[in-house]
């Protein structure tokens, strides 16, 4: 009983993982939605300047502290966007 109770307990808290993953992915659509279900452009560009204030801040305070360079941070940024094969400035959303 031991193992199967394991690897209940192991689908059990994949599947709770997963849930997880699913409430997050679901409020931030819900973020840039309006009343009507409909992607609200202003919210949309809020959450956006939030992620890009947030990537600025961070990239600045790791150049600050001598954590690395602004060149090596573009060209590690570069590298990072070709991981899915393509130079285009984005990365795919998980």
């Amino acid at each position: 009983m031991g193992l199967i109770n394991w690897i209940f307990d192991f689908y059990q808290q994949y599947r709770i993982d997963e849930i997880r993953g699913q409430n997050e992915r679901l409020r931030a659509e819900a973020a840039v939605r309006g009343p009507t279900g409909q992607i609200d452009q202003e919210r949309l560009e809020r959450a956006l300047g939030e992620i890009a204030l947030a990537v600025k801040t961070v990239r600045q305070v790791m150049i600050d502290k001598g954590v690395c360079s602004a060149e090596e941070f573009h060209n590690k940024l570069r590298q990072v966007d070709l991981d899915d094969g393509r130079a285009d400035g984005r990365t795919p959303i998980p």
